[in-house]
């Protein structure tokens, strides 16, 4: 009797056990599919949704070489090389907005000018681009088509510029142009924007103390540092026009209100740059740019580049 019974406490401990062992099993297989089922819906929202973040950037290089040796139709001899940079970074979460851009470019050019050939001691590089702008607007959705705005721009240069071959116009930081303003954004398209501002300081930095000179880009002493109230007002637009046809084209007014008369003190730079893809490794490119600053000249100021470049967008 006391062995039957033995038997059957054994037995009932034993199915108990199994049971429980069953009930662990079941209940850790379940925990498991829960958590890949989380993991895999982390994921999923993870890939699907799009990133806040747009950033593109564009790296383009440039050459070209001309030869001549007794041509009939007579030319000089030139060697040219040039290399630019754009790069976008734009932020986007729903009512807000942050776009940064920066422009970089330097290139120079040697004649033979002597006739002893382009890379004779006589003859010398001359610079044919140089340009540095950085850009930061932040904007917040007042209403449709509309967002509050503050801007942040800089222009500079990189390498001294002559005149002449003689007489020193600009160097690093001299001069160099930080804007801010506060203004009103309006946006109807992606790829077209109007910023106004009645709200902007402009200060003029010369580092070179030789160009900080009194009447030198609107200095009104001898100082190396000037500040500018007024008005400013940027028109924007980059779109691809056609299948491989690439415009981005600005228009920059700026307005001190301490000088007068209106018109001839505005400040104006127009710009637009075309890109037309040849193919997968091979671009043309025209480039334009119109500038009147009455601070370093009442005649307008101007620029073209027309050619070929290998562009690298990474």
């Amino acid at each position: 009797m006391k062995r039957l019974f033995i038997l059957v406490v054994m037995v009932f401990c034993s199915s108990t056990i199994l049971f429980s062992q069953d009930d662990i099993k079941k209940n850790a297989v379940n925990a498991a599919n829960d958590a890949a089922s989380k993991a895999s819906k982390i994921v999923s929202d993870t890939t699907t949704k799009p990133s806040r973040w747009y950033i593109k950037n564009n790296l383009t290089l440039n050459t070209e070489q001309n030869m001549f040796d007794n041509w009939e139709a007579g030319g000089v001899s030139s060697f040219a090389f040039s290399v630019f940079y754009k790069g976008f970074y734009n932020y986007h979460k729903k009512k807000l907005k942050w776009d940064n851009s920066v422009e970089l470019g330097y290139g120079k050019m040697r004649q033979d000018n002597n006739g002893k050939g382009i890379f004779d001691d006589g003859n010398i590089f001359r610079k044919n681009e140089d340009k540095i702008e950085l850009n930061s607007i932040i904007g917040y959705k007042a209403f449709d088509g509309w967002n509050y705005s503050a801007l942040v721009n800089f222009k500079s240069q990189f390498d001294d510029g002559f005149k002449n071959d003689t007489i020193l116009v600009s160097s690093f930081f001299a001069p160099a142009y930080l804007t801010t303003s506060i203004g009103l954004e309006y946006k109807p398209r992606p790829y077209i924007s109007v910023l106004i501002s009645p709200i902007t300081g402009r200060t003029t930095f010369i580092a070179n103390k030789g160009l900080a000179k009194k009447g030198n880009y609107g200095l009104t002493e001898d100082k190396q540092i000037d500040f500018a109230f007024g008005s400013y007002i940027k028109i924007f637009f980059e779109k691809e026009v056609f299948k491989n046809v690439n415009v981005l084209s600005k228009l920059e007014f700026f307005n001190d209100y301490n000088k007068a008369p209106f018109l001839t003190n505005t400040d104006i730079n127009f710009e637009t740059y075309v890109t037309m893809k040849v193919n997968k490794y091979l671009s043309a490119f025209v480039n334009f740019q119109v500038v009147y600053n009455y601070d370093f000249s009442v005649n307008l100021q101007f620029k073209e580049r027309v050619g070929l470049s290998i562009p690298l967008d990474f």
